[in-house]
């Protein structure tokens, strides 16, 4: 009796490999957006990643082009696959290629794919999510940080509800990064408030010397009062402008926590993301949890443990000061106060 063995059966697939260029030693600073975004959007707007497959690259010979848009290169191939799934496929031949030149934009990479490549299920969903997303990168670049912020909602709620290929983790890291920038903003407008109130309150030599003076001569005694009723009103003024903006530095704070911590869960894997959170913690007192995230960005890249060191020893000494502190009995408003405007 004899046992045949029926080799594997293998599919036969039709997909894109995509190139996008990189900037070189002549074009260093030639493109508008980087390669990545486009990157990105090849691969958000693709039905599947069966179907296409993008990458950044360097070409060493391209078309001259006018504008500062990526060179892409686009080849379709005719390749088996293994319809057990397991991954394993070959090469495939050429059956196509196409080069265009100055690809600067979501609805560039959309155009090549409906018109080029005859890809004509692509997600409107996506094409705004990522137009946004890039749109928020160029803001955040340019200092518009509250348009930047904007931007990234729009993208996320495009996002929402969709399927994984979208960058969520990305964007969540970027707007993240926007929220930091904007607290920084108010942290520099508190320190300016502060010192203006420090300024204006005459030191107790001075108080001492009006005092003495209404008591010697009465007369002044009222002029004396309105005076210093006058400087009492403008600092109690000028206190409630520094507890508003100290509230929102601690407001945007906590928006960059949420994203950053939000994105090690999508981003489980990646670095930059829990040095993010525990950046975003630091900057929130949380200096115990915020060491435990840096300690996990380690796990995943341990060569960033030299820049990391330092960092981490810092969380622990400040944390030690703020036992010491609370342990004194500052107030918990009080203290917060003190170390974000002397930070």
């Amino acid at each position: 009796m004899h046992s045949h063995v029926h080799p594997r059966k293998r599919a036969i697939v039709q997909t894109w490999d995509v190139y996008v260029s990189l900037p070189n030693g002549r074009n260093k600073d030639k493109y508008a957006i980087p390669a990545s975004d486009i990157v990105q959007s090849f691969i958000s707007l693709a039905p599947s990643s069966e179907t296409l497959r993008a990458h950044s690259a360097i070409f060493h010979k391209q078309s001259k082009q006018k504008g500062k848009g990526h060179t892409v290169r686009c080849i379709r191939r005719m390749r088996s696959a293994s319809s057990e799934g397991d991954g394993r496929d070959a090469p495939g031949d050429v059956i196509s290629a196409m080069e265009i030149t100055n690809v600067d934009s979501v609805d560039k990479v959309y155009r090549i794919m409906t018109e080029h490549m005859k890809l004509g299920r692509i997600n409107p969903k996506a094409c705004e999510c990522m137009r946004s997303f890039i749109d928020g990168n160029r803001s955040l670049e340019e200092g518009e940080i509250s348009l930047a912020i904007g931007l990234y909602d729009k993208a996320l709620a495009a996002a929402r509800g969709q399927e994984s290929r979208l960058p969520k983790g990305s964007i969540l890291i970027k707007r993240a990064r926007a929220y930091l920038r904007r607290a920084a903003n108010h942290r520099a407008t508190l320190r300016t408030l502060v010192k203006d109130m420090s300024d204006a309150v005459p030191p107790a030599s001075t108080v001492k010397i009006l005092y003495q003076t209404a008591s010697i001569h009465p007369a002044l005694s009222p002029s004396i009062f309105n005076r210093l009723s006058g400087d009492s009103k403008a600092q109690q003024a000028k206190f409630r402008q520094i507890r508003y903006r100290h509230d929102m530095y601690e407001f945007a704070l906590l928006h960059a926590a949420r994203d950053g911590l939000q994105a090690t869960q999508i981003l489980s894997g990646n670095a930059k993301a829990w040095l993010l959170a525990g950046e975003c913690l630091a900057e929130l007192r949380k200096l115990k949890e915020s060491n435990q995230y840096y300690r996990r960005a380690l796990e995943i890249d341990p060569s960033i443990e030299r820049a990391l060191e330092g960092v981490m020893e810092k969380n622990r000494v400040s944390q030690e000061f703020l036992d010491v502190a609370r342990a004194s009995e500052f107030s918990g408003d009080t203290l917060r106060l003190a170390i974000d405007v002397a930070a």
